[in-house]
């Protein structure tokens, strides 16, 4: 696979495999997203998922204007070089499927798939605050929330891979060692304590709303109630909490917050930025910053595409 060759106007399907909702569009090299679509991952089974992901992957190549050059897809978990899934907590039954062949088998078109992690990382180096003021930054790490909690880094213009494909299973990097169980089988997760879909459940707890989700959280955090505001305070700091021990090990020289968590609002980020400089080890903190991403919800929906176009990072 290479992206050498390629016109900007060139597509690939993009294909975000997430937790709870996977999502599909046409990108092009420019990060242009068209033609979005979503449904939910649950399904009765990995050959029924992968049905629903080639039904939709025709409907968007029928929809094409302009070539399209192959599919590549981002998965929450582990992901072998041969393009299957090993591990991820979250999705089970998506283990052990080999997602690049099948999609190569039943679509006949080049495939790529890489960890979730990896692909935001990678697009908002390209896309987003990696290329900060046109300067691209030498250790750049991006943690990614939504169902999960991902985290990746580049260093050197490349991805790093110290573990199954990816930085390891970082966004279960403990901080809270009395924390709430965790689908991993450990405790105290920062993935159990940020995931968007654990901060959505308690927030239904508390406002003892059932139907309330992430998005209501954040909605009502920003218009004041005062027990959304401390949820979402309180994430913060766990956040900031992760984001410094992180930055103690990995030395990046900038932290990027990308996903769902991306767009948590201003108290949330206001907190976390507390949290990590109050945790922060001198040295990392004199030379990283923190910020958010700019390429938003859809962060890995373009890292997707951009793993494909741009194959000399990975």
């Amino acid at each position: 696979m290479a992206g050498l060759g390629m016109s900007d106007r060139t597509n690939v399907i993009a294909i975000d495999i997430g937790g709870g909702t996977t999502k599909l569009a046409l990108v092009d090299r420019r990060g242009a997203i068209r033609n979005w679509q979503n449904f939910p991952t649950a399904a009765s089974s990995a050959a029924d998922f992968i049905g629903k992901v080639v039904a939709a992957a025709r409907q968007l190549q029928a929809e094409a204007e302009e070539p399209i050059a192959g599919i590549s897809a981002a998965v929450a978990g582990f992901v072998s070089a041969e393009g299957q899934l090993e591990y991820n907590s979250n999705l089970p039954w998506l283990e052990g499927t080999p997602i690049s062949a099948l999609l190569t088998e039943r679509l006949a078109l080049r495939v790529h798939v890489d960890a979730d992690s990896n692909a935001a990382c990678v697009a908002e180096y390209i896309f987003g605050e990696g290329q900060g003021q046109g300067q691209g930054t030498a250790r750049f790490l991006c943690l990614t929330g939504g169902t999960g909690l991902g985290v990746g880094m580049m260093a050197e213009g490349k991805l790093l891979r110290i573990a199954h494909g990816c930085l390891g299973d970082a966004g279960h990097i403990i901080v809270s060692p009395n924390g709430p169980p965790c689908t991993c089988g450990g405790h105290g997760c920062a993935e159990a304590l940020l995931s968007t879909a654990s901060l959505a459940a308690r927030y239904a707890q508390i406002s003892q709303r059932p139907e309330d989700d992430f998005r209501a959280l954040v909605e009502d955090s920003e218009r004041g109630d005062s027990q959304a505001r401390a949820l979402v305070q309180e994430a913060g700091r766990w956040l900031g909490i992760a984001a410094a021990s992180l930055a103690n090990i990995f030395l990046p020289d900038r932290i990027v917050i990308a996903g769902g968590l991306s767009q948590a609002g201003d108290p949330f980020f206001a907190s976390t930025q507390e949290s990590f400089r109050a945790h922060c080890g001198h040295f990392p903190l004199a030379r990283a910053s923190l910020m958010r991403a700019s390429t938003g919800e859809h962060a890995t929906l373009l890292g997707a595409a951009a793993c494909f176009f741009y194959p000399e990072l990975l």
